[in-house]
């Protein structure tokens, strides 16, 4: 068997895909989607970790599926292009599940004509339907229940059409997914936004003038002092966040939105995968922190009393680590452990 390719990364993407002779299987796809500030960059690390351990050396992969890890930037925080416009909760939404159906179908057209071209088969064999499992951190969360949501409405909708994969499973990681404004820093950023309205064009007007008068090397060091030596790909990821031309503005506007949209439970039991309905989704799995200060802890509470408790429901786990919201800057390597497992319980 062929020796595993090396990760595709770039500023605005990461994809990684396992080599394998068998044209007619496809691997089940990862897709991440990151919280807010929306670079995929912060994930590198530990969508690199997670792929290595997803797929082991050769000898050991006949006994479990193939993986392939892939992830992209949300809407306006492409350090690579300008982005086109300032997108809110709902347009990112559309964003990532644009995103996500594209490269599936790329992919798929272009697994059809690998099998065409097969020279060893005589009759090529059609590839199986793709399957894939979300992980949303944050408001990533928020936006993949929605994508789970709108996923099964089209394949149900018999006036709608279908999608050509199919979601199996859903992996949230401190999932800001009901009442963001009630956690602490939600009830900052709602104070501060109710005493200046226009906070993200206000902000974001400071960073360009920052990044404009601070010499790259200086601004590197201050990140670093500020984010306490994280690794050095987090501190260019920043950087790179921060001189962007709409990045920081995008972020706030974006957060703003979530204030408003993030609020009561608005998913059904189908979308939460509950046993005692027919057919769900998925199978999901909500990691949550103690003392995040994007989740109140009454409302992490609530939320696995009314939706965790149920046989055969979603998984809820509190952690009892320490592992903080911001997980990618230190702890890459405990969640990418902890999120292993939980991809093979779904497929196993």
């Amino acid at each position: 068997m062929p020796a595993p390719q090396k990760p595709h990364i770039t500023a605005d993407s990461f994809l990684h895909t396992p080599s394998t002779n068998n044209t007619s299987t496809a691997p089940i796809t990862i897709y991440m989607i990151s919280g807010n500030p929306g670079l995929i960059g912060y994930y590198h690390t530990f969508l690199s970790l997670l792929s290595q351990k997803l797929n082991p050396a050769p000898q050991k992969q006949a006994q479990q599926p193939a993986f392939q890890v892939y992830g992209h930037s949300l809407g306006g925080f492409e350090l690579t292009k300008p982005p086109a416009k300032q997108y809110d909760l709902e347009e990112q939404i559309h964003y990532v599940q644009n995103n996500l159906e594209e490269f599936l179908t790329n992919q798929l057209a272009s697994t059809r004509a690998q099998s065409a071209d097969t020279s060893s088969a005589p009759v090529p064999t059609e590839p199986t339907r793709p399957k894939v499992i979300l992980i949303g951190h944050s408001v990533g969360s928020y936006i993949a229940m929605e994508i789970l949501r709108r996923h099964r409405e089209r394949n149900s909708n018999a006036s709608l059409p279908s999608a050509d994969f199919d979601i199996i499973g859903g992996i949230m990681l401190f999932p800001t997914v009901v009442d963001i404004a009630k956690s602490p820093s939600g009830q900052k950023l709602t104070r501060l936004l109710a005493f200046i309205p226009q906070l993200a064009l206000v902000v974001g007007f400071l960073a360009r003038v920052l990044t404009a008068l601070v010499p790259g090397a200086l601004l590197r060091s201050l990140i670093r002092f500020y984010m306490g030596s994280p690794p050095e790909s987090m501190v260019e990821t920043t950087a790179g966040f921060l001189e962007s031309k709409r990045g920081v503005r995008q972020a706030l506007h974006m957060a703003a939105d979530e204030m408003q949209t993030i609020t009561s439970d608005r998913w059904s039991d189908d979308v939460w995968g509950m046993s005692g309905v027919r057919d769900p989704v998925a199978r999901l799995f909500f990691y949550f922190g103690r003392n995040d200060h994007w989740v109140a802890e009454r409302t992490r509470d609530e939320i696995v009393e009314l939706r965790g408790c149920e046989e055969g429901g979603p998984k809820m786990v509190v952690c009892e680590e320490g592992l903080p919201h911001a997980f990618v800057l230190k702890h890459s390597e405990a969640v990418a452990r902890k999120v292993v497992d939980m991809v093979l319980d779904i497929v196993g």
